[in-house]
């Protein structure tokens, strides 16, 4: 993905749509800063990350958890980008930078263009097929030939009308 990214583009882009307060937008944002580190790559990455929500949008610029993030986040990452502020970690500005938060209606608003992975972890759990498969053509549009689309554990795209190919679980990429 990142070296397809950076010779199509000079650039990665992700969207990851139903953000929420911001987890999995950082976390990928972590992800690829250590990937592009250990690859010694010099790639400029942009994470777009909406919600509906105007409230969980503001909670996801702010990138504070509380304390109990220790459970899920390992100690090397707490300490590399993480700064723990009273009973808080604030996630690192290095990484909070690559993340841009909007409230966003994925139906009604135009989605973001070059995007080599989307990421719609349980989104469509809460729509029929025809809405499913509108919203996976909407995304699709605007996904690069060959770019990755994620869904949650629980979701599935067999049944649905798409122009995705599997790869495992849970991922899918589209047709190049």
């Amino acid at each position: 993905l990142i070296d397809e990214a950076a010779e199509r583009e000079g650039s990665l882009r992700v969207w990851v749509a139903g953000c929420a307060t911001g987890e999995e937008a950082y976390s990928l944002a972590i992800l690829i800063r250590e990937v592009l580190e250990a690859l010694g790559l010099d790639l400029p990455a942009q994470i777009f990350a909406t919600d509906l929500d105007p409230d969980s949008i503001r909670s996801a610029r702010r990138g504070v958890y509380p304390t109990s993030i220790e459970g899920q986040v390992s100690q090397a990452r707490l300490e590399r980008f993480f700064v723990r502020e009273d009973s808080m970690y604030r996630v690192s500005s290095t990484i909070r930078d690559m993340v841009i938060f909007s409230v966003h209606d994925v139906f009604t608003d135009p989605p973001f263009a070059r995007l080599d992975l989307v990421s719609c972890r349980n989104v469509m759990i809460y729509f029929d097929k025809k809405t499913q498969e509108s919203l996976i053509q909407r995304m699709c549009q605007y996904l690069s030939p060959g770019g990755y689309f994620f869904v949650g554990h629980s979701e599935s795209l067999t049944g649905l009308d798409h122009p995705l190919v599997y790869v495992r679980p849970a991922v899918y990429r589209k047709k190049p």
